[in-house]
């Protein structure tokens, strides 16, 4: 990110950086390779139907932390949030963001 400077780098692997910029605000970008997540987002959802053995629990998708932050700052809302879940959902079902699903069907 040129022109910033680093701050830290997360657990979850995302960059945080900032600039002061001439007008005398500060500007924080955030960013993360999600390469490996994705890809292994993609083998997940060829692998089986997502259920556990029990048939309790299904793994749906993979939402990298950078992602999570997005939507926060420009859309105001948290992905992690229960009172956002019809929102989530929506977005999971949203064939733009299949890259995201790790199993099949619609949630």
């Amino acid at each position: 990110m040129p022109g910033f400077r680093h701050l830290f780098t997360s657990s979850a692997g995302v960059t945080h950086a900032m600039r002061r910029n001439d007008d005398g605000t500060i500007s924080i970008a955030s960013s993360q390779d999600t390469t490996a997540l994705i890809d292994r987002a993609k083998a997940m959802a060829t692998h089986n139907d997502g259920w556990s053995p029990s048939r309790e629990l299904r793994r749906v998708a993979t939402i990298p932390a950078v992602l999570r932050l997005k939507w926060l700052n420009e859309e105001g809302w948290d992905c992690f949030d229960p009172a956002c879940a019809e929102r989530l959902k929506a977005r999971l079902n949203d064939p733009d963001y299949l890259y995201l699903r790790t199993a099949p069907g619609r949630l």
